[in-house]
């Protein structure tokens, strides 16, 4: 890393030990004092190089990345949670399960419903999985759900939204494909059953309630394609994502 930093190619953000200590760490003054462990962000001539090397491609150039100091980051662990599905899908790919065909997080990943409504996942992705017959292809529309807000009506609003994406061609319009599950990112068993019966309540119905696929965050960093991992809202017994 100083390598890449000596060539200007990363830099070092600096942000509160509290923006980084894991979730269990005991909310206290320690968390006041010191530190976070050195956190790097790439620069705009790291991502010309990689685009000029074909890693990726020239549409990276135009997009908007957040710049993050001890005003706002506190946002960072949300955002690294949205980057660990990232992490689990090229893990994935390494092990040639298949590969990335498109990401998007941030501003890129909205979805324009029409009428002045528009979702907001936190990340979507194409993922083709290999098979011998024929290639599998899984949507995915990333939500992370720290367990951090209180009441029914950030879900309410979500869940609003998400009937209108699943009742209208504009999945397809927008990632090129007409099916697509809802892949909510839990900190822990607790949080994952009371969003599942949560979920329930507000979709009020089953085939929606069916699309959202609830999973810890310590149980996605040890899970495959084929791990009985997964919590499907209306269901009791964890299920496998394919």
């Amino acid at each position: 890393m100083r390598q890449l930093f000596d060539a200007g190619l990363v830099e070092v953000v600096a942000v509160s030990r509290a923006a980084l200590a894991p979730e269990d760490a005991p909310a206290d003054e320690t968390l006041l004092y010191g530190s976070a462990p050195n956190l790097y962000v790439p620069t705009t001539a790291a991502v010309r190089a990689l685009v000029e090397l074909g890693i990726v491609d020239s549409r990276y150039l135009g997009h908007g990345y957040p710049t993050y100091s001890p005003k706002n980051g506190l946002f960072l662990r949300h955002e690294l949670l949205v980057r660990d599905v990232r992490v689990w899908l090229e893990g994935m790919a390494s092990q040639e399960v298949g590969k990335t065909l498109r990401w998007e997080d941030g501003t890129g990943a909205a979805l324009e419903l029409g009428e002045k409504l528009t979702l907001k996942p936190d990340a979507w992705f194409v993922f083709e999985i290999t098979q011998k017959e024929r290639p599998l292809v899984l949507v995915g529309l990333v939500e992370v759900d720290r367990g951090t807000e209180r009441g029914k009506t950030r879900w309410a609003e979500k869940l609003t939204r998400y009937h209108a994406l699943f009742s209208s061609d504009k999945l397809l319009e927008h990632t090129g494909y007409k099916n697509a599950r809802v892949l909510v990112l839990c900190p822990d068993d607790a949080r994952r059953e009371r969003l599942a019966a949560l979920i329930a309540e507000l979709a009020g119905d089953e085939r929606l309630a069916g699309k959202f696929w609830l999973i810890t965050v310590p149980a996605l960093n040890q899970t495959g394609l084929h791990d009985p991992q997964w919590q499907v809202v209306g269901q009791t017994s964890l299920r496998t994502l394919l």
